[in-house]
């Protein structure tokens, strides 16, 4: 009797090690606040799958941030005009990436606009001392100027800005990369459920241990508002959205609103019918370069373009408070305010 007691002692004690336990851990990094949530048997070795992800993530931080000093991108900068600059494997390929990206968008994604980013001052590095004023015309035609990547040299392992005012910026696409390689990480470390969200930037591992699929949400793109617009369950997908709300300045004099994302060809934040757009696609550096991309080029041109992506889905708000959605996905969503309309 004691014997079958022990045995049963002990099956039930494993059954219940055996149910998965949700761990879960919140960081600022990258300039942004970093959820990470994993499902694991063992609280010990989830909480292990954490902390990993997350110095993956800070490896690339120290790597292609232009806040911290002596990281491969500073050091690129301020070499520029002077030399080339010797860069981590990774580095490398993230920025050939945003290179290829920039041909790809016809000059959309341009990793180049450190200097135009930097006179308008609406960075996350920027956040702690906002700007209260637009630069003047001349500033932006200046800064304009040097946003040229036919000045980016890529040779035997080193990057050269031959442009010595010229800065690169990797902030619209390391952020996406970091979020990948954190969820490869988790994966490696044996989490099969769970999600890595870095500011906006999301990747989900995996349904739930239930079965069920991954609730994702569309935030209302109206400045003050939080609630979430649309629903749409995801698996192994990640999930990124751009708007003009997320960080931005009012001119005191004018009370006009100035946000982040600049349109290369002017110099200026992106005017046109778009107020957010949100990617939904196999990678999340895929969906941090599309929704910035799709963004600049507008509904007609982004829809258009999106279209010719493979895996790649996209749902576009317009400032009229409609939403566009490209074919593959437009089943998938479930429009939850009435105030916004599902176009046809």
């Amino acid at each position: 009797m004691l014997v079958v007691l022990l045995l049963l002692s002990l099956f039930l004690t494993s059954c219940k090690d055996q149910t998965p336990q949700l761990v879960r851990e919140q960081q600022f990094v990258l300039g942004t606040f970093g959820q990470i949530h994993a499902y694991s048997t063992s609280t010990k070795e989830g909480n292990e799958a954490l902390t990993k992800a997350y110095q993956r993530i800070h490896e690339i931080e120290n790597m292609m941030s232009v806040a911290i000093q002596d990281s491969d991108v500073d050091l690129i900068n301020r070499s520029a005009g002077l030399q080339p600059v010797e860069v981590s494997e990774e580095t490398l390929k993230v920025i050939q990436e945003g290179l290829a990206y920039y041909e790809v968008t016809e000059g959309a994604f341009n990793i180049g606009l450190g200097r135009l980013i930097d006179l308008w001052g609406i960075s996350i590095e920027s956040t702690a001392n906002p700007t209260t004023r637009p630069p003047s015309e001349e500033e932006i035609q200046a800064a304009k100027s040097h946003i040229d990547l036919q000045q980016l040299e890529i040779k035997n392992g080193e990057v050269f800005v031959k442009d010595a005012d010229m800065r690169v910026d990797l902030g619209g696409i390391a952020k996406g990369y970091a979020v990948d390689e954190a969820a490869k990480t988790l994966r490696e470390a044996g989490i099969e459920s769970g999600f890595v969200n870095l500011g906006g930037d999301i990747y989900v591992l995996g349904p739930k241990p239930d079965g069920s699929l991954w609730k994702m949400g569309v935030q209302n793109p109206e400045v003050g508002s939080t609630n979430v617009i649309i629903k749409i369950e995801l698996a192994n997908r990640s999930i990124v959205s751009s708007g003009d709300y997320q960080r931005y300045f009012i001119d005191e004099e004018t009370n006009q609103r100035y946000h982040h994302i600049l349109d290369p060809k002017t110099g200026y934040p992106t005017d046109n019918e778009l107020t957010s757009v949100t990617i939904i696609s196999n990678s999340a550096i895929e969906g941090d370069v599309w929704s910035t991309a799709v963004f600049i080029m507008g509904l007609e041109k982004g829809l258009e373009t999106l279209e010719t992506l493979p895996d790649v889905e996209g749902i576009l708000v317009t400032k009229d408070k409609t939403v566009y959605t490209t074919s593959g996905i437009g089943s998938e969503i479930e429009l939850l305010d009435t105030s916004f309309t599902l176009a046809d």
